[in-house]
């Protein structure tokens, strides 16, 4: 029965190691990812804005070449 407790006991620590250390791992690459994470959404919103201002233009000179071709129609 001692044996079996010393093995939980050891079990235990190795558990406590393995989780402090996977936590001293992750929490610099949660704060990297978070990082990165705002700078392609940052990418994105300026994207997005680019691409609407060429959606808007083109829309433009849709409607502008819709309404010559109208006036060319019988």
């Amino acid at each position: 029965m001692q044996q079996l407790s010393g093995r939980i006991a050891e079990l235990r620590g190795e558990l406590e190691s393995f989780s402090t250390g996977v936590t001293a791992r992750l929490k610099p690459l949660r704060t990297e990812v978070e990082s990165l994470t705002g700078k392609v959404e940052g990418a994105l919103v300026s994207l997005r804005l680019q691409v609407e201002s060429v959606g808007g233009a083109l829309a433009k000179e849709i409607d502008s070449l819709d309404a010559e071709l109208a006036k060319l129609e019988p």
